[in-house]
């Protein structure tokens, strides 16, 4: 009788050398990087020469957002050869996840101004129905929002965090985004460092433990459209001077109403923040929503696993 012979199993194609390259998480990180700025001047030098009356700041929002989330998207699916959906920015999640991370956002900041008033340094001395300016704060926070967490955690965070790991790409970019606000015009080094803390750390556990941009989204869209248009307070040092919905009188020491900078910089927000950013980091790390270090290696890390198989190097 014939002998019955064993197959072999099939070996692992390996992925060539350029696919080995294109998908290493370094790589990744400056294509991203580049193909934002290329889509910056593609889109915002034509936008900006038209003769057309538009919001400037409003406008640049806009196209920093699509700049931001095409980067994003050309890399993911050229390069990684996954969908958008994958990397937590799926556009049937969209709505859902972003009124969520909106109610944490306004919930969180109306518990500061409740905090501040039981201690005496805010009260509402008239309430302005001016509907124009309200609904044009909403517009454009949820641009400042979307574009500002597509920059910090769709693209630093999420890349770092796959060749780093999550704690330290939670460092990292907690101390940019902090540090980015030193730019504005009425910014204070510990007004910068108390976004670090708060909004930075808060914001990316937030983003590790839902692994849903437009969760964190909705929660920075609010953070500021609650802080500004609603209570009243200053933007993170910004200086601008919309109407809000609430008109407050604000006193106090510096450390208490966050002075000039506006409440970010009290110490009710930073304590708070901090709180409710180790809450979501530990619940986070708990449930396995960490990423392991890729460090030296090539490849596309996973949520609690190692990198895939397929095109690591």
């Amino acid at each position: 009788m014939p002998q019955a012979t064993i197959s072999e199993p099939a070996s692992p194609i390996r992925p060539s050398l350029l696919r080995r390259i294109v998908t290493h998480w370094v790589v990744r990180l400056l294509l991203t990087a580049g193909a934002f700025i290329f889509l910056i001047l593609l889109l915002g030098l034509p936008a900006f020469s038209l003769p057309v009356a538009a919001d400037p700041l409003l406008l640049q929002e806009i196209i920093g957002t699509m700049s931001a989330f095409g980067a994003i998207s050309l890399v993911t699916r050229l390069a990684e050869r996954r969908s958008m959906a994958e990397i937590g920015m799926g556009l049937r999640e969209l709505p859902g996840r972003w009124l969520r991370g909106f109610a944490v956002g306004a919930g969180f900041m109306m518990a500061c101004a409740v905090i501040l008033a039981l201690l005496g340094g805010y009260r509402v001395t008239a309430v302005s129905l001016a509907l124009g300016p309200l609904l044009y704060g909403l517009l454009l926070h949820m641009a400042v929002g979307l574009f500002e967490e597509g920059l910090f955690r769709g693209i630093l965070f999420r890349l770092l965090e796959e060749g780093l790991g999550s704690w330290a790409a939670l460092t990292i970019t907690a101390a940019i985004f902090g540090a980015a606000h030193l730019m504005n015009p009425q910014a204070t080094l510990w007004g910068a460092a108390a976004i670090a803390i708060e909004a930075g750390v808060l914001l990316g556990a937030a983003y590790m433990l839902t692994r849903s941009l437009w969760f964190v989204a909705g929660l920075h869209a609010a953070w500021n459209f609650t802080q500004g248009p609603v209570l009243g307070f200053n933007i993170s040092g910004s200086g601008m001077t919309t109407e809000s919905l609430l008109v407050p009188a604000i006193q106090g020491p510096d450390l208490l109403t966050g002075g000039v900078f506006g409440i970010e910089a009290s110490l009710i927000a930073v304590l708070l923040g901090l709180a409710l950013g180790v809450w979501f980091a530990v619940r986070a790390a708990r449930g396995g929503q960490t990423v392991r270090a890729l460090l030296w290696r090539g490849g596309v890390a996973r949520v609690g696993k190692p990198p895939s198989t397929e095109q690591s190097a």
